[in-house]
């Protein structure tokens, strides 16, 4: 919708509003979902207490399908964009989601070990949000898998630091 606005020397077409957001603003929403996400995780975690490895991997696997799901369609539209970069971030983040299951069965012989596929797929969503110029609901997808990951980084990652 154009405004017009009556000036001296007659109407003149008012500044559009922006429809994408800025960097700071996109990583400061990823950044913010990603901290409601691991307070969700947090608390579900010490609301259920100590899990049987297998009821993690129950927790976790639906959890990591739908933020899979989420990359799939985020990595789609920066092929579409022509977004080679913010297509690799999606790709990173893609094999840190696959790797995931793997490394948290090693994480019972070196826990720090278990970090380092949360500490990817987040590599994966700052990159993306860093070079992201598409459209706005990219930005609200790529937070979304940011809660996704946060919760279940924190649920697994409590369990593994007090295992």
């Amino acid at each position: 919708m154009l405004m017009a606005i009556q000036t001296m020397s007659g109407l003149a077409e008012a500044p559009r509003a922006r429809e994408n957001f800025m960097r700071g603003e996109r990583l400061t929403v990823l950044l913010g979902a990603s901290a409601l996400g691991a307070m969700i995780g947090f608390a579900g975690a010490l609301a259920s207490g100590r899990l049987e490895p297998w009821a993690l991997a129950l927790i976790a696997l639906p959890v990591l399908a739908l933020a899979a799901h989420l990359t799939i369609q985020t990595l789609s539209e920066a092929f579409a964009a022509r977004a080679w970069g913010c297509a690799a971030a999606a790709g990173l983040h893609v094999a840190a989601l696959m790797a995931w299951p793997m490394i948290a069965l090693m994480a019972s012989s070196s826990p720090a070990l278990f970090w380092f596929a949360p500490g990817l797929a987040f590599a994966g969503l700052i990159l993306f949000a860093s070079c992201w110029e598409g459209a706005s609901r990219a930005v609200y997808r790529v937070s979304a898998q940011g809660a996704l990951i946060a919760a279940i980084a924190a649920q697994q990652g409590l369990g593994v630091l007090l295992g």
